[in-house]
Protein backbone atom coordinates (compact mmCIF):
# COMPACT_ATOMS: atom_id res chain seq x y z
CA UNK A 1 0.00 0.00 0.00
CA UNK A 2 0.95 3.67 -0.09
CA UNK A 3 2.57 5.52 2.77
CA UNK A 4 1.63 8.95 1.53
CA UNK A 5 -0.01 10.37 -1.53
CA UNK A 6 -0.58 13.97 -2.39
CA UNK A 7 -2.33 15.30 -5.43
CA UNK A 8 -1.98 18.91 -6.46
CA UNK A 9 -4.01 20.19 -9.34
CA UNK A 10 -2.33 23.20 -10.87
CA UNK A 11 -3.19 25.08 -14.01
CA UNK A 12 -0.09 26.47 -15.70
CA UNK A 13 -0.78 28.70 -18.65
CA UNK A 14 2.25 28.44 -20.93
CA UNK A 15 0.98 28.99 -24.43
CA UNK A 16 -1.71 26.34 -24.76
CA UNK A 17 -0.38 23.91 -22.19
CA UNK A 18 -1.95 23.06 -18.85
CA UNK A 19 -0.65 20.35 -16.58
CA UNK A 20 -2.25 18.22 -13.89
CA UNK A 21 0.29 17.22 -11.27
CA UNK A 22 0.13 14.16 -9.05
CA UNK A 23 3.01 13.14 -6.82
CA UNK A 24 3.40 9.79 -5.16
CA UNK A 25 5.71 8.43 -2.50
CA UNK A 26 6.91 4.86 -2.16
CA UNK A 27 4.78 1.86 -1.32
CA UNK A 28 5.25 -0.21 1.78
CA UNK A 29 5.01 -3.16 -0.62
CA UNK A 30 4.94 -3.53 -4.37
CA UNK A 31 1.92 -4.83 -6.17
CA UNK A 32 2.63 -6.91 -9.25
CA UNK A 33 1.03 -8.91 -12.02
CA UNK A 34 0.99 -12.30 -10.35
CA UNK A 35 -1.21 -15.28 -11.17
CA UNK A 36 -2.41 -17.04 -8.03
CA UNK A 37 -5.23 -16.99 -5.53
CA UNK A 38 -6.27 -15.40 -2.26
CA UNK A 39 -7.91 -17.27 0.61
CA UNK A 40 -10.80 -15.87 2.64
CA UNK A 41 -11.85 -17.59 5.89
CA UNK A 42 -15.25 -16.80 7.38
CA UNK A 43 -16.85 -17.18 10.80
CA UNK A 44 -20.18 -15.88 12.14
CA UNK A 45 -21.26 -14.69 15.59
CA UNK A 46 -25.01 -14.10 15.78
CA UNK A 47 -27.58 -13.09 18.41
CA UNK A 48 -30.07 -15.29 16.63
CA UNK A 49 -29.48 -18.45 14.61
CA UNK A 50 -27.10 -17.51 11.83
CA UNK A 51 -24.00 -19.61 11.28
CA UNK A 52 -21.39 -19.74 8.56
CA UNK A 53 -23.30 -22.70 7.13
CA UNK A 54 -26.68 -20.92 7.14
CA UNK A 55 -25.66 -17.98 4.95
CA UNK A 56 -24.59 -17.71 1.33
CA UNK A 57 -21.57 -15.54 0.61
CA UNK A 58 -19.95 -14.77 -2.70
CA UNK A 59 -17.07 -12.61 -3.83
CA UNK A 60 -17.47 -10.72 -7.10
CA UNK A 61 -14.16 -10.17 -8.81
CA UNK A 62 -12.48 -9.13 -12.05
CA UNK A 63 -9.35 -10.65 -13.45
CA UNK A 64 -6.63 -8.43 -14.91
CA UNK A 65 -7.86 -5.91 -17.51
CA UNK A 66 -11.25 -7.57 -17.86
CA UNK A 67 -14.52 -5.67 -17.71
CA UNK A 68 -18.03 -7.02 -17.29
CA UNK A 69 -19.65 -5.17 -20.19
CA UNK A 70 -17.96 -5.73 -23.54
CA UNK A 71 -21.02 -4.56 -25.45
CA UNK A 72 -22.70 -7.95 -25.02
CA UNK A 73 -23.60 -7.74 -21.31
CA UNK A 74 -21.93 -10.42 -19.27
CA UNK A 75 -22.06 -11.28 -15.60
CA UNK A 76 -19.25 -11.72 -13.11
CA UNK A 77 -18.58 -15.21 -11.86
CA UNK A 78 -18.54 -15.19 -8.04
CA UNK A 79 -16.14 -17.09 -5.83
CA UNK A 80 -18.34 -18.87 -3.29
CA UNK A 81 -17.67 -20.12 0.23
CA UNK A 82 -17.54 -23.80 1.14
CA UNK A 83 -17.12 -24.85 4.76
CA UNK A 84 -16.37 -21.25 5.67
CA UNK A 85 -13.57 -20.77 3.16
CA UNK A 86 -13.27 -19.31 -0.33
CA UNK A 87 -10.38 -19.36 -2.77
CA UNK A 88 -10.36 -16.40 -5.14
CA UNK A 89 -8.29 -16.60 -8.35
CA UNK A 90 -6.28 -13.42 -8.78
CA UNK A 91 -3.89 -11.97 -11.34
CA UNK A 92 -2.37 -9.30 -9.13
CA UNK A 93 -0.57 -9.73 -5.83
CA UNK A 94 -3.21 -7.79 -3.95
CA UNK A 95 -6.48 -6.04 -4.66
CA UNK A 96 -8.71 -3.72 -2.62
CA UNK A 97 -12.34 -2.78 -3.04
CA UNK A 98 -13.49 -6.32 -3.90
CA UNK A 99 -17.17 -6.95 -3.13
CA UNK A 100 -18.37 -9.61 -0.68
CA UNK A 101 -22.15 -10.09 -0.68
CA UNK A 102 -24.00 -11.92 2.11
CA UNK A 103 -27.42 -13.60 1.71
CA UNK A 104 -29.53 -16.07 3.62
CA UNK A 105 -30.64 -19.41 2.21
CA UNK A 106 -33.79 -17.74 0.83
CA UNK A 107 -31.58 -15.39 -1.22
CA UNK A 108 -32.44 -12.37 0.94
CA UNK A 109 -29.53 -9.93 1.08
CA UNK A 110 -28.16 -9.51 4.61
CA UNK A 111 -25.32 -7.19 3.81
CA UNK A 112 -22.29 -6.45 1.73
CA UNK A 113 -18.76 -5.31 2.48
CA UNK A 114 -15.66 -4.28 0.60
CA UNK A 115 -12.63 -6.46 1.28
CA UNK A 116 -8.92 -6.33 0.50
CA UNK A 117 -7.42 -9.54 -0.90
CA UNK A 118 -3.78 -10.60 -0.83
CA UNK A 119 -2.36 -13.75 -2.36
CA UNK A 120 0.17 -14.20 0.45
CA UNK A 121 -2.01 -13.15 3.41
CA UNK A 122 -5.26 -15.06 3.99
CA UNK A 123 -8.14 -12.77 4.98
CA UNK A 124 -9.91 -13.87 8.17
CA UNK A 125 -13.39 -12.38 8.61
CA UNK A 126 -15.74 -12.57 11.57
CA UNK A 127 -19.25 -11.29 10.86
CA UNK A 128 -21.26 -10.07 13.86
CA UNK A 129 -25.04 -10.19 13.40
CA UNK A 130 -27.47 -8.58 15.85
CA UNK A 131 -31.23 -8.79 16.10
CA UNK A 132 -33.22 -9.45 12.94
CA UNK A 133 -30.02 -10.76 11.37
CA UNK A 134 -28.63 -7.25 10.99
CA UNK A 135 -24.93 -7.12 10.16
CA UNK A 136 -23.59 -5.00 13.02
CA UNK A 137 -19.84 -5.16 12.52
CA UNK A 138 -16.94 -7.05 11.01
CA UNK A 139 -13.63 -8.08 12.57
CA UNK A 140 -10.78 -8.93 10.26
CA UNK A 141 -7.12 -9.79 10.01
CA UNK A 142 -4.86 -10.49 7.07
CA UNK A 143 -5.60 -9.60 3.47
CA UNK A 144 -4.53 -6.06 2.67
CA UNK A 145 -5.74 -4.88 6.08
CA UNK A 146 -8.64 -2.98 4.52
CA UNK A 147 -12.27 -3.99 5.04
CA UNK A 148 -15.25 -1.71 4.41
CA UNK A 149 -18.34 -2.77 6.36
CA UNK A 150 -20.10 0.61 6.16
CA UNK A 151 -20.54 0.88 2.39
CA UNK A 152 -17.92 3.62 2.20
CA UNK A 153 -16.50 2.49 -1.15
CA UNK A 154 -19.95 2.54 -2.77
CA UNK A 155 -20.61 5.98 -1.30
CA UNK A 156 -17.32 7.31 -2.68
CA UNK A 157 -18.22 6.17 -6.19
CA UNK A 158 -21.73 7.58 -5.83
CA UNK A 159 -20.37 10.94 -4.61
CA UNK A 160 -17.64 11.11 -7.25
CA UNK A 161 -20.01 11.41 -10.18
CA UNK A 162 -19.09 12.03 -13.80
CA UNK A 163 -21.02 15.19 -14.74
CA UNK A 164 -19.27 17.03 -17.55
CA UNK A 165 -21.83 19.60 -18.66
CA UNK A 166 -20.90 23.26 -18.93
CA UNK A 167 -21.44 26.06 -21.41
CA UNK A 168 -20.93 25.96 -25.15
CA UNK A 169 -17.77 28.08 -25.12
CA UNK A 170 -16.00 25.72 -22.71
CA UNK A 171 -16.65 22.78 -25.01
CA UNK A 172 -15.66 24.45 -28.27
CA UNK A 173 -12.31 25.77 -27.02
CA UNK A 174 -9.98 22.92 -25.98
CA UNK A 175 -7.91 25.22 -23.76
CA UNK A 176 -11.00 26.38 -21.86
CA UNK A 177 -12.22 22.78 -21.68
CA UNK A 178 -8.91 21.63 -20.18
CA UNK A 179 -8.74 24.49 -17.68
CA UNK A 180 -12.35 23.86 -16.64
CA UNK A 181 -11.71 20.16 -16.11
CA UNK A 182 -8.40 20.50 -14.23
CA UNK A 183 -9.25 23.48 -12.05
CA UNK A 184 -12.96 22.92 -11.49
CA UNK A 185 -14.60 19.63 -12.42
CA UNK A 186 -11.96 17.12 -11.34
CA UNK A 187 -10.97 18.83 -8.04
CA UNK A 188 -14.66 19.24 -7.16
CA UNK A 189 -15.37 15.59 -7.89
CA UNK A 190 -12.37 14.45 -5.86
CA UNK A 191 -13.44 16.61 -2.95
CA UNK A 192 -17.08 15.52 -3.16
CA UNK A 193 -16.12 11.84 -3.31
CA UNK A 194 -15.08 11.80 0.33
CA UNK A 195 -17.89 13.92 1.75
CA UNK A 196 -19.46 12.25 4.74
CA UNK A 197 -17.21 9.19 4.71
CA UNK A 198 -14.75 8.00 7.33
CA UNK A 199 -11.75 6.29 5.81
CA UNK A 200 -8.09 5.86 6.66
CA UNK A 201 -5.53 8.17 5.09
CA UNK A 202 -3.86 5.21 3.37
CA UNK A 203 -7.13 4.12 1.76
CA UNK A 204 -8.02 7.68 0.80
CA UNK A 205 -4.63 8.08 -0.86
CA UNK A 206 -4.81 5.08 -3.19
CA UNK A 207 -8.48 5.67 -3.99
CA UNK A 208 -7.73 9.31 -4.85
CA UNK A 209 -4.94 8.21 -7.14
CA UNK A 210 -7.14 5.67 -8.92
CA UNK A 211 -9.98 8.17 -9.34
CA UNK A 212 -7.58 10.82 -10.67
CA UNK A 213 -6.10 8.51 -13.29
CA UNK A 214 -9.52 7.26 -14.34
CA UNK A 215 -10.97 10.78 -14.55
CA UNK A 216 -8.12 12.19 -16.65
CA UNK A 217 -7.96 9.21 -18.99
CA UNK A 218 -11.70 8.84 -19.49
CA UNK A 219 -13.12 12.36 -19.29
CA UNK A 220 -10.34 14.68 -20.48
CA UNK A 221 -8.19 12.62 -22.82
CA UNK A 222 -11.05 11.84 -25.30
CA UNK A 223 -11.95 15.55 -25.56
CA UNK A 224 -12.76 15.58 -29.27
CA UNK A 225 -15.01 12.52 -29.12
CA UNK A 226 -16.83 13.71 -25.99
CA UNK A 227 -17.29 17.25 -27.30
CA UNK A 228 -18.89 15.98 -30.50
CA UNK A 229 -21.23 13.80 -28.49
CA UNK A 230 -21.97 15.36 -25.08
CA UNK A 231 -21.34 18.95 -26.11
CA UNK A 232 -23.60 18.67 -29.15
CA UNK A 233 -26.33 16.80 -27.28
CA UNK A 234 -26.50 18.97 -24.17
CA UNK A 235 -25.28 22.51 -24.89
CA UNK A 236 -25.64 22.89 -28.66
CA UNK A 237 -21.96 22.75 -29.59
CA UNK A 238 -21.30 23.26 -33.28
CA UNK A 239 -19.65 19.93 -34.15
CA UNK A 240 -17.76 21.55 -37.04
CA UNK A 241 -16.05 23.81 -34.48
CA UNK A 242 -14.53 20.86 -32.62
CA UNK A 243 -11.01 20.14 -33.80
CA UNK A 244 -8.38 17.72 -32.61
CA UNK A 245 -6.33 19.63 -30.04
CA UNK A 246 -2.55 19.94 -30.38
CA UNK A 247 -0.39 17.36 -28.62
CA UNK A 248 0.43 19.87 -25.89
CA UNK A 249 -3.18 19.54 -24.76
CA UNK A 250 -2.46 16.02 -23.53
CA UNK A 251 0.50 17.04 -21.36
CA UNK A 252 -1.54 16.49 -18.19
CA UNK A 253 -1.08 12.73 -18.78
CA UNK A 254 2.65 13.08 -18.12
CA UNK A 255 2.08 13.92 -14.46
CA UNK A 256 -0.19 11.03 -13.55
CA UNK A 257 1.12 8.01 -11.71
CA UNK A 258 1.59 4.72 -13.56
CA UNK A 259 3.07 2.69 -10.73
CA UNK A 260 1.64 -0.61 -9.38
CA UNK A 261 -1.12 1.23 -7.49
CA UNK A 262 -3.00 0.97 -10.80
CA UNK A 263 -3.44 -2.73 -10.20
CA UNK A 264 -5.82 -1.99 -7.30
CA UNK A 265 -8.21 -0.94 -10.09
CA UNK A 266 -10.61 0.52 -7.55
CA UNK A 267 -13.28 1.61 -10.03
CA UNK A 268 -12.77 -1.32 -12.44
CA UNK A 269 -11.56 1.12 -15.10
CA UNK A 270 -8.10 -0.24 -15.85
CA UNK A 271 -9.12 -1.61 -19.23
CA UNK A 272 -10.86 1.62 -20.20
CA UNK A 273 -7.84 3.66 -19.13
CA UNK A 274 -5.50 1.58 -21.27
CA UNK A 275 -7.91 1.70 -24.20
CA UNK A 276 -8.10 5.49 -23.92
CA UNK A 277 -4.32 5.74 -24.14
CA UNK A 278 -4.22 3.39 -27.13
CA UNK A 279 -7.25 4.69 -29.01
CA UNK A 280 -7.89 8.31 -27.98
CA UNK A 281 -4.38 9.76 -28.02
CA UNK A 282 -3.85 11.12 -31.56
CA UNK A 283 -0.33 9.72 -31.86
CA UNK A 284 -0.98 6.81 -34.20
CA UNK A 285 -0.50 3.81 -31.91
CA UNK A 286 -1.36 0.73 -33.96
CA UNK A 287 -2.62 -2.62 -32.65
CA UNK A 288 0.31 -4.86 -31.84
CA UNK A 289 -0.55 -7.49 -34.45
CA UNK A 290 2.46 -9.65 -35.33
CA UNK A 291 4.99 -6.96 -34.39
CA UNK A 292 7.54 -8.10 -31.83
CA UNK A 293 6.78 -6.80 -28.34
CA UNK A 294 10.20 -5.14 -28.09
CA UNK A 295 9.64 -3.15 -31.28
CA UNK A 296 6.01 -2.33 -30.48
CA UNK A 297 6.81 -1.03 -26.98
CA UNK A 298 9.73 1.01 -28.32
CA UNK A 299 7.41 2.56 -30.90
CA UNK A 300 4.77 3.30 -28.25
CA UNK A 301 7.38 5.01 -26.04
CA UNK A 302 8.50 7.12 -28.99
CA UNK A 303 4.94 8.15 -29.88
CA UNK A 304 4.11 8.99 -26.25
CA UNK A 305 7.08 11.35 -25.91
CA UNK A 306 5.89 14.70 -24.62
CA UNK A 307 2.67 13.15 -23.33
CA UNK A 308 3.97 10.36 -21.09
CA UNK A 309 7.73 10.86 -21.23
CA UNK A 310 8.82 7.94 -19.08
CA UNK A 311 6.09 5.29 -19.10
CA UNK A 312 6.66 2.62 -16.49
CA UNK A 313 7.32 -0.89 -17.70
CA UNK A 314 4.08 -1.85 -15.99
CA UNK A 315 2.15 0.65 -18.13
CA UNK A 316 3.83 -0.64 -21.30
CA UNK A 317 2.98 -4.22 -20.34
CA UNK A 318 -0.64 -3.28 -19.59
CA UNK A 319 -0.93 -1.52 -22.95
CA UNK A 320 0.58 -4.57 -24.66
CA UNK A 321 -1.84 -6.91 -22.90
CA UNK A 322 -4.76 -4.59 -23.71
CA UNK A 323 -3.92 -4.67 -27.41
CA UNK A 324 -3.82 -8.46 -27.36
CA UNK A 325 -7.00 -8.65 -25.22
CA UNK A 326 -8.86 -6.38 -27.66
CA UNK A 327 -8.01 -8.75 -30.49
CA UNK A 328 -8.92 -11.89 -28.53
CA UNK A 329 -12.02 -10.66 -26.73
CA UNK A 330 -13.60 -7.93 -28.85
CA UNK A 331 -12.49 -8.85 -32.35
CA UNK A 332 -12.75 -12.56 -31.51
CA UNK A 333 -9.50 -13.43 -33.28
CA UNK A 334 -7.20 -15.90 -31.53
CA UNK A 335 -3.50 -15.17 -31.31
CA UNK A 336 -1.48 -16.12 -34.37
CA UNK A 337 1.47 -18.49 -34.13
CA UNK A 338 3.76 -15.46 -34.52
CA UNK A 339 2.03 -13.61 -31.69
CA UNK A 340 2.28 -16.61 -29.38
CA UNK A 341 5.97 -16.91 -30.21
CA UNK A 342 6.47 -13.17 -29.50
CA UNK A 343 4.72 -13.47 -26.13
CA UNK A 344 6.75 -16.51 -25.08
CA UNK A 345 9.98 -14.85 -26.16
CA UNK A 346 9.34 -11.52 -24.39
CA UNK A 347 7.50 -12.68 -21.27
CA UNK A 348 9.13 -16.11 -21.00
CA UNK A 349 8.40 -17.73 -17.66
CA UNK A 350 6.39 -14.78 -16.32
CA UNK A 351 2.86 -14.67 -14.98
CA UNK A 352 1.84 -12.27 -17.74
CA UNK A 353 2.88 -14.84 -20.36
CA UNK A 354 0.55 -17.38 -18.75
CA UNK A 355 -2.28 -14.85 -18.46
CA UNK A 356 -2.06 -13.88 -22.13
CA UNK A 357 -1.96 -17.51 -23.28
CA UNK A 358 -4.86 -18.36 -20.94
CA UNK A 359 -6.97 -15.56 -22.45
CA UNK A 360 -6.28 -16.98 -25.88
CA UNK A 361 -7.86 -20.26 -24.74
CA UNK A 362 -10.57 -18.73 -22.50
CA UNK A 363 -11.22 -15.11 -23.60
CA UNK A 364 -13.51 -14.25 -20.65
CA UNK A 365 -12.45 -16.53 -17.79
CA UNK A 366 -14.24 -14.66 -15.03
CA UNK A 367 -17.68 -14.09 -16.51
CA UNK A 368 -20.76 -16.14 -17.25
CA UNK A 369 -22.13 -16.59 -20.79
CA UNK A 370 -24.20 -13.81 -22.28
CA UNK A 371 -27.25 -12.72 -20.36
CA UNK A 372 -30.47 -12.66 -22.37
Amino acid sequence: MINRFKIIVVALCMGTMLNCYATTNSFTEENAIKKGSAVVNLSVISEENLTADSIECEILWNTLLDITNDGKWRKLVPATFHNGSATVPMETLYRDGVTLTIKDKQNKRLGGIGIGLHQEKPLNLTLYFGKNNHLDSVAHSGGTGNVDDKGVYDKIIENFGTTTITNKDDWEDPNRFLAWQLTSMMPTNLSDAFNGVVISNAEKNWITQNLTLAYCAMHILPYEKRAKKWGVDFVGVDSTAIKQPPLEFFGFMNNLDYSPVMLNDFTNNLRQICNSILLDLPVGISPIGNTSINLWQADVKKRLKGIIDNPSQLLLDLLTATSYFNQIQYHERPLSATQISNIVKFYHGSDLEQILLDRNEHPFPNINPLLK
